[in-house]
């Protein structure tokens, strides 16, 4: 789609998740009901979302076709995603953990270039479809970049260049951010190409978020609803602490929603929440509607747009 068709754009939300192995052990996850979630896009459209990332990728429950139905059916444009995720999503034996890094970059260029597998969950995926990735998704443990962490990183990086696509880097609090980016620029991919996810986990050392920032990678701040972590107040705080720093064009808003949190599966805050309660809550704080603005709509043009 042409950038200025973007318009708020969420960057990290999970849609819709066909049954996997995580489901088991992990109910919160359980995104499995289409009609409720093209509901739960319903709403977001009539909050004012337009655009979203789902953060999912191959082999974790991923459905290319039902995305690309929920998309049609709400009005909500959907930017898929290839790559990996983290260990719970696998079993042991899953090929995720044996396949050799150039199979695995191979794998996730043709998702980009020609189009997404189908399932995946148990087995090499064998069905393609010709409905494309738009970025490319990745994962730290705590261990940080090293042993099959790293080779997969190395693999996701790879793919990302070739397909000139962001990647989107699953961390632990940030933990081994900072190593992931110099690993990833020495791959080729430009500090704006990279999205580092759930720094605002911890809302309290700044340093941190800072050290990230400094780098020119975005910050992807997607633990608003996600209150075991911290209250909306210490967010704010944290967005002010970020702005007063000049980091305004690498932040990012989202929800990383759990099944427990959308309303059309039960929960009481929804992927709307952003437009129906954060952002007033910072207009009310004295964020502008333009920096708003630059936020949640300039910023993921930058930080998603495919390169040239």
């Amino acid at each position: 789609m042409p950038a200025q068709e973007m318009g708020h754009c969420q960057p990290h939300e999970h849609v819709y998740i066909v049954e996997t192995p995580a489901l088991l052990t992990h109910p919160e996850l359980r995104l499995t009901n289409l009609a409720a979630s093209i509901e739960e896009l319903k709403l977001y459209r009539i909050a004012g979302g337009t655009t979203l990332v789902d953060a999912n990728p191959l082999a974790t429950g991923r459905d290319a076709l039902a995305l690309q139905e929920a998309s049609l059916t709400s009005g909500v444009k959907i930017i898929s995603s290839t790559g990996y995720h983290i260990p719970v999503f696998y079993r042991p034996d899953h090929w995720i953990w044996t396949a050799s890094e150039e199979t695995l970059t191979d794998l996730f260029v043709r998702e980009l270039t020609e189009g997404m597998f189908l399932g995946g969950c148990y087995q090499w995926p064998k069905y393609q479809t010709s409905i494309k990735a738009g970025l490319v998704k990745a994962m730290l443990t705590e261990e940080g970049v090293s042993g099959r962490t790293e080779t997969l990183l190395r693999a996701a990086g790879q793919a990302a260049v070739i397909g000139k696509a962001s990647l989107m880097l699953h961390t632990e609090y940030g933990k081994g951010a900072l190593e992931a980016i110099e690993l990833l620029r020495e791959l080729g991919l430009a500090p704006d190409q990279i999205l580092i996810c759930h720094v605002d986990r911890q809302a309290n050392d700044y340093r941190i978020h800072e050290k990230i920032a400094d780098t020119g990678v975005f910050l992807e701040y997607d633990t608003i609803t996600l209150f075991e972590f911290h209250d909306n107040e210490a967010e704010i705080q944290l967005l002010e602490h970020m702005l007063q720093r000049g980091y305004e064009k690498q932040l990012l808003l989202s929800t990383d929603p759990t099944a427990d949190r959308l309303k059309s599966y039960g929960g009481s805050v929804g992927m709307d929440y952003l437009l129906t309660v954060f952002l007033p809550m910072l207009e009310d704080h004295g964020f502008s509607q333009k920096l708003l603005q630059t936020i949640t709509r300039e910023n993921p043009i930058r930080a998603l747009c495919k390169r040239t």
